[in-house]
């Protein structure tokens, strides 16, 4: 009798083990957990307004259609801060609209259309 209920009581443990971790860990679990689970992401599409470099960090103010963001990111710091520029059009990917946001993901960068002010003058 015992040694009937040890397996399924490892597997619930197992079970419940793997699910808080998944939890607690969403940024890692998410792209394997099903949507339910994962939670709902949304996408904040804004322009860059300023972009300021730090040792570890980049801060990127952006105007949304919600108000603005300032958003922080501490992991690869230098390929955003060489990618994005100020005045570029930023998709980001967040848990939702906050004003303060810790590493959202960026989705798209639509760089502005850089137009000389002058048109060079045609030959003559």
């Amino acid at each position: 009798m015992r040694r009937s209920l040890i397996l399924p009581i490892i597997f619930l443990i197992g079970l419940v083990l793997g699910a808080a971790a998944a939890l607690s860990v969403p940024g890692l679990a998410r792209p394997y957990l099903p949507e339910i689970l994962a939670g709902k992401r949304v996408t904040i599409e804004g322009e860059v307004a300023r972009k300021q470099r730090e040792p570890n960090r980049l801060l990127l103010k952006v105007h949304t259609a919600q108000g603005d963001l300032l958003a922080a990111f501490t992991k690869k710091v230098a390929d955003i801060d060489l990618l994005v520029e100020p005045g570029d059009v930023v998709t980001l990917d967040a848990a939702g609209y906050a004003p303060f946001l810790e590493g959202p993901a960026i989705a798209l960068v639509r760089h502005r259309e850089e137009r000389p002010a002058t048109a060079p003058a045609p030959p003559q």
